[in-house]
């Protein structure tokens, strides 16, 4: 389909649904942008709000400490774009959210040689942040540039996300994350268009913004600011010599001058001559003062356990069924998903991939567009000798550390 015919077949809302006040998330991007000129064009009557992110005692330069941090250049071109469509706009701040459930949470996670997801975090807090702001505004509806797509099933009251015509883009998984109260009131504008469709309306829009994509883990990055404020959180007994222990052998490789906080996947031991192979630090025992290192084999899995996870009210959830894990925007497989206790499910897959404990994955009911996810949780490494196998099927031993 043409853009033409794209647009022409666009919904168009009656003059009842027009009445009623949408709010419109307005982040300076190029996507927020399309999407708020979309519903201009449908007639809707629109109210921006731009929600503003920082903490008060991070003394670090504002431009650095956020990659997506929202300076005052940016804001008065959010600010000129909104008057030139006519529509009235504002900004939240929420600072005191945002160090609670994503500053914070980063720093224990840093601290403890964890693979932090603070994008995760924020994007929850936005979200709630903008919900809030749109029943104080007396709105029904609040609009964002998300790539997904969203179905509302009236029978049951529930609202499932799917995967968006454009894979590489595709942010389902973390709207899949969010509550139904915001997915039930949720617009999507961009649903059905990819973005290399969003960039060309912008073009014949005339409009210019910000078009930088925003990588997972990296709004916060890992430079010499945010070492050294992490580090001042971390009390000075754990901050003391240490030891480099392989996960296989067990053997002490080397030592540390000083337990300074390192990243997940982090080279922390080269090949030389105490290390046969490049040694990647993933754990940290503060009790014995030890990082824990391996191989790239380590990372190599097809068979991981996904925890805290948000599952879908009308998901089959009672038999292991089919589905396509996506790891990352260009990796997805084929794989079975068990269903497990709390929250939890465990799934495997035939060959062995790069994975990181910690990261977010989802399982989708198949690979590609349009295909409705089933759940998204946080990745967790299993033993190897927690499966059986009997004939070919397997069965998962029930372990409570980590089910529970």
């Amino acid at each position: 389909m043409d853009m033409k015919k794209k647009l022409d077949q666009t919904y168009m809302p009656d003059k009842n649904a027009r009445a009623e006040k949408v709010v419109v998330a307005m982040s300076g991007g190029i996507d927020s942008f399309v999407a708020a000129y979309l519903l201009k064009i449908q007639k809707h009557e629109l109210m921006a709000v731009t929600v503003l992110t920082g903490w008060e005692d991070s003394n670090l330069d504002e431009e650095s400490q956020l990659s997506c941090f929202i300076t005052g250049t940016k804001l008065t071109v959010i600010k000129d774009f909104c008057h030139q469509i006519g529509i009235p706009h504002s900004t939240l701040k929420i600072t005191s959210e945002f160090k609670e459930r994503v500053v914070e949470p980063w720093m224990a996670e840093r601290a403890f040689g964890e693979l932090p997801n603070p994008c995760w975090n924020c994007h929850e807090v936005r979200l709630l942040a903008l919900h809030d702001k749109m029943k104080q505004l007396g709105a029904k509806h609040m609009a964002t540039g998300h790539y997904a797509k969203l179905f509302h099933n009236d029978a049951h009251g529930t609202t499932f996300v799917h995967s968006s015509n454009d894979e590489h883009f595709d942010q389902s998984m973390l709207l899949s994350r969010l509550p139904q109260q915001i997915l039930h009131s949720l617009m999507l504008p961009l649903s059905d268009l990819q973005k290399k469709e969003v960039l060309k309306l912008a073009e014949n829009f005339g409009l210019s913004g910000l078009n930088k994509k925003i990588e997972i883990h990296h709004c916060l990055p890992w430079d010499e600011p945010q070492q050294e404020y992490v580090k001042k959180k971390i009390p000075a007994r754990f901050q003391k010599p240490g030891e480099v222990i392989d996960v296989n052998d067990k053997g002490t490789v080397s030592e540390l001058e000083t337990l300074l906080p390192h990243f997940y996947g982090e080279l922390l031991v080269p090949k030389s001559t105490v290390a046969k192979e490049d040694l990647y630090f993933v754990d940290f025992n503060y009790q014995d003062k030890k990082y824990l290192v391996a191989e790239t084999a380590y990372f190599k899995r097809n068979r991981i356990l996904l925890t805290e996870c948000e599952i879908t009210a009308e998901t089959p959830w009672s038999d292991p069924m089919p589905g396509s894990l996506k790891i990352s925007e260009d990796l997805s497989v084929d794989c079975w998903i068990h269903p497990k206790t709390l929250r939890s499910a465990f799934v495997e897959w035939e060959e062995k991939v790069d994975l990181k404990e910690g990261m977010i994955a989802g399982v989708f009911r198949k690979k590609g567009k349009n295909s409705k996810i089933y759940v998204s949780g946080k990745v967790k490494f299993l033993p190897e000798e927690k499966a059986e196998v009997e004939g070919e099927k397997k069965n998962v031993k029930v372990d409570y550390a980590v089910d529970y």
